[in-house]
């Protein structure tokens, strides 16, 4: 199977996350991010927050039976979301058009950061993903974990 280039991440237009170190290409992403942080939902539905309009989509859905009104164009496959069919394009139907391959064990991952991972605590020897405290992590949710648990 043939690889794509990476694609060049223009790091001036980059927004990253002051609190867990996150990227973002786009503004409205970094703001639904920042939201999570600040404890701030704008969408509500019996009693529960919710921090973008898709995630209340799915929760309707799921929870109160609303129809899902979003259609795999492949397969049919209805979702509550655009990005729900999106991602079932990517892993079922394999739409993913990027690839990041290890050179080492040809590994793929459908990400730079993903492949860069992997590539620290499986043939580097180390965590990608490293506190100021000193603890080390492979997934940067844990190392997210990790601050939100202790006091830095």
């Amino acid at each position: 199977m043939a690889t794509s280039m990476p694609k060049q991440v223009n790091m001036e237009s980059t927004r990253l996350c002051t609190e867990c170190g996150r990227q973002f290409q786009s503004r409205s992403g970094h703001s639904r991010h920042m939201r999570q942080h600040k404890g701030q939902a704008p969408y509500r539905c019996c009693g529960k927050m919710f921090f973008d309009e898709d995630k209340l989509k799915m929760h309707r859905n799921h929870i109160h039976g609303e129809a899902a009104r979003e259609a795999c164009f492949q397969c049919g496959k209805l979702f509550a979301t655009r990005q729900q069919v999106t991602k079932h394009m990517a892993v079922v139907h394999n739409a993913n058009s990027e690839n990041f391959t290890c050179d080492t064990c040809a590994a793929n991952y459908t990400s730079k950061q993903g492949l860069q991972d992997h590539t620290a605590s499986q043939h580097e020897g180390r965590a990608a993903h490293a506190c100021h405290c000193g603890k080390e992590y492979r997934h940067a949710t844990n190392l997210y974990r990790h601050k939100k648990s202790t006091k830095h």
